[in-house]
């Protein structure tokens, strides 16, 4: 029986063409706005490549406040502030300091200007993200603990500067200091914007990193990720840090040190907080909410009125076919199922569209028109199912009350309403 209301819908498509590409259309449209706002939200908040645990993630970035009798200052804290108050913590299975900054690098007899990204981090930072090797492994702790010059370098720092990724042992000179190839990864796109660089380094390698400190050696340029046993520690480590931080503290003779709303999670920064500011869940609900919501509601209602319209330019046929025996069961669930097809139609019609439209305009949706997009960034199925799903359910509304109306009616009532329409 389901094969052949299939059938029968088709064929209904076929016959109303124009108002079967309105409502395709309409649906699609419907679903790749929603699938579009969706992913640039996803492509903060989900998992993939180098960040495969986001989830368990937790972030001190800009949001170190020192504050002393002299006055105070917020940005980032000094190594040894990372090492106080965040290499100290138990509870967390792995905790890195970082710093970014844009540096050239040449190889010994060629000397290039261009600038690329340097990570500047520590062992743990290899433990927090998945980061493949294509060659060579990360530096070690004896490295980072004796500043010795270790780089690791992405794949397409490798070809770039030797032409192949047998570079392991090689130098690469780094602004004015030479550094020996360790390792080589993947490239890393800028969506994964706390492992991003091109280049990756012990910090205590730098040493104008390592001396460019002030308020009694706990400002500097560092930032904290952390990497949580689960998310249900979230709470646990932050009462940790606060203990450490008052340990620390205790430690100064006037500086007194805070990291406002940090640690803060993955979601937290998906949604807008910084360390200095927290967005509350509700704020980003009612603003995005309501965007999502206009932008599903404004096609559905367009779909609204010209389903309706076709509904009711079938009552004559409902009127015969009732008239020949047909159920009031049997003709809602036609016009149900003709409303299925097109749902399903412009479903996959509006996933290609969101595949496509967002590298294309990428440039303005996304921070970095740099980001390198994967499938596994932008292809969650069950985010497609749900907006698949509400469109749907738009859909069947739309249809299904004119269609038991209709249903509904005498067959008298009906045949000379058709009569009337023509």
């Amino acid at each position: 029986m389901i094969k052949q209301y299939v059938k029968q819908a088709v064929q209904m498509l076929k016959e109303n063409r124009l108002i079967s590409v309105i409502s395709i259309a309409g649906t699609a449209i419907s679903i790749a706005m929603i699938m579009v706002v969706v992913l640039v939200f996803q492509i903060q908040f989900a998992n993939f490549y180098p960040e495969n645990d986001r989830d368990r993630m937790m972030y001190v970035d800009s949001g170190t406040e020192v504050r002393s009798n002299d006055g105070w200052n917020r940005g980032n804290m000094s190594p040894e502030a990372v090492k106080e108050c965040f290499y100290s913590l138990k509870l967390p299975e792995a905790v890195s300091g970082y710093a970014s900054q844009a540096k050239p690098l040449s190889i010994p007899g060629k000397r290039m200007y261009k600038a690329y990204d340097i990570k500047y981090t520590d062992p743990g930072f290899w433990k927090i993200f998945s980061f493949r090797f294509v060659a060579g492994k990360p530096f070690t702790q004896a490295d980072f603990d004796s500043a010795i010059p270790q780089a690791v370098v992405s794949t397409s720092i490798a070809k770039h500067l030797y032409g192949t990724t047998d570079v392991v042992g090689k130098p690469v000179i780094i602004d004015l200091a030479t550094y020996t190839i360790c390792g080589v990864v993947e490239d890393v796109s800028r969506a994964a914007d706390t492992a991003y660089g091109n280049v990756w380094v012990p910090y205590t390698s730098d040493h104008i990193l390592m001396s460019n400190v002030y308020s009694e050696n706990m400002s500097g340029s560092l930032s904290v990720c952390l990497l949580a046993k689960d998310s249900h520690d979230f709470d646990a480590i932050r009462q940790e840090l606060l203990g450490q931080t008052a340990r620390y503290n205790g430690t100064k003779k006037d500086a007194q040190i805070n990291f406002f709303e940090n640690p803060i999670t993955r979601f937290d920064v998906a949604i807008g907080s910084i360390g200095q500011r927290k967005v509350k869940l509700k704020d980003y609900l009612m603003e995005t909410g309501g965007l999502l919501l206009f932008l599903l509601l404004v096609p559905a209602l367009n779909l609204l009125g010209v389903t309706q319209s076709s509904v009711q330019k079938r009552r004559s046929e409902m009127g015969v076919r009732k008239a020949f025996g047909a159920t009031f069961g049997v003709l809602v669930r036609q016009v149900l199922y003709e409303n299925c097809v097109i749902t399903l139609l412009g479903g996959v019609l509006g996933l290609a569209l969101s595949l496509s439209f967002l590298p294309l305009c990428k440039d303005f949706l996304l921070k970095d028109s740099g980001t390198l997009l994967s499938g596994d960034m932008i292809f969650q199925p069950a985010i497609f199912l749900l907006a698949l799903l509400f469109s749907l359910l738009i859909n069947l509304l739309s249809a299904g009350i004119p269609a038991v109306q209709v249903a509904r009616q005498q067959i008298v009532t009906s045949l000379k309403d058709g009569e009337d329409n023509r």
